[in-house]
């Protein structure tokens, strides 16, 4: 029978778990997790059965947002203490650890997996890379600005036009900066928007993706703003184990736009890289 909890984790991280499988899944958010409460309500992870049902047959899936209230200068030891902490306790009640890591949450799955190697089994990097595109800096330090005025409609907007290659590119910022700024979720700690955002910014590994020893999938979208499809095949090309797919006219939301290709595309790789013991 699948089950839904939620809670929180070692480290403060809220999270939402559905399914009953032996491993689990940890789902690793982007920056926009940031931009809401992160309280999950009892028996959300039945909303999001549908969502995963792909993976539901093997795994528990997490959903880990990160801890409210980012420390100043929120950097890669704050958010490894933090995850190491809520991936422990994950990991002790399940048959290994699979990491999903969107966006900022794949920044943090590379460091976690390259420094605690340990609790991940492998990864799988969706629209993101090893850093930034440095074209981009101008857009997200732009982000920051409305951050720091709380103007949460903008960043959704702007968000949206980076995420959507269909209509919904232009659709979403004209209900975002209308009706919408009236119903959208508020960040519960505002300050960590504009903590997330520096994250990005500072965060660089490119030069040490050779020490990330674990499978690891880059799945990209051609049209990524963000990190762009050259830095995902330098990222897939540093690995030590990498692969890369990059999906053709899709944008920084790749995962979700295009989630049939996706999640085809995900459960091939872990069904190829399964460790051992679950070959045996």
């Amino acid at each position: 029978m699948i089950s839904s909890d939620t809670g929180t984790l070692p480290g403060g991280h809220p999270y939402v778990s559905v399914g009953s499988g032996d491993r689990a899944l940890v789902v690793m958010p982007g920056f926009g997790d940031a931009m809401f409460s992160g309280s999950y309500p009892p028996f959300s992870g039945w909303t999001l059965a549908p969502y995963f049902a792909r993976y539901l047959d093997e795994y528990t899936v997490y959903v880990l947002s990160r801890p409210r209230g980012l420390p100043a200068g929120y950097d890669e030891d704050d958010a490894i203490a933090s995850h190491t902490a809520a991936f422990e306790a994950i990991a002790g009640s399940s048959n290994g650890v699979d990491v999903i890591g969107i966006s900022m949450g794949g920044l943090i799955g590379q460091a976690l997996a390259r420094r605690e190697p340990e609790l991940v089994d492998r990864l799988v990097l969706a629209n993101t890379a090893c850093r930034l595109d440095g074209d981009a800096r101008s857009t997200v330090r732009r982000l920051e600005r409305f951050a720091r005025e709380r103007d949460w409609a903008s960043i959704r907007s702007e968000l949206a036009v980076a995420m959507f290659s269909d209509g919904r590119a232009m659709a979403y910022p004209l209900t975002l900066q209308t009706a919408g700024r009236f119903v959208q979720p508020r960040p519960a700690v505002p300050a960590d928007v504009r903590r997330s955002l520096e994250f990005i910014l500072e965060f660089d590994g490119c030069d040490r993706l050779a020490a990330i020893d674990q499978p690891t999938l880059v799945f990209a979208g051609e049209r990524d703003p963000y990190f762009t499809a050259d830095l995902a095949r330098e990222t897939a090309d540093g690995l030590s184990n990498g692969e890369l797919e990059i999906v053709s006219g899709a944008k920084h939301g790749a995962f979700h736009e295009r989630k049939l290709t996706f999640d085809s595309r995900v459960r091939s790789f872990l069904e190829r890289t399964a460790p051992k013991a679950l070959e045996a």
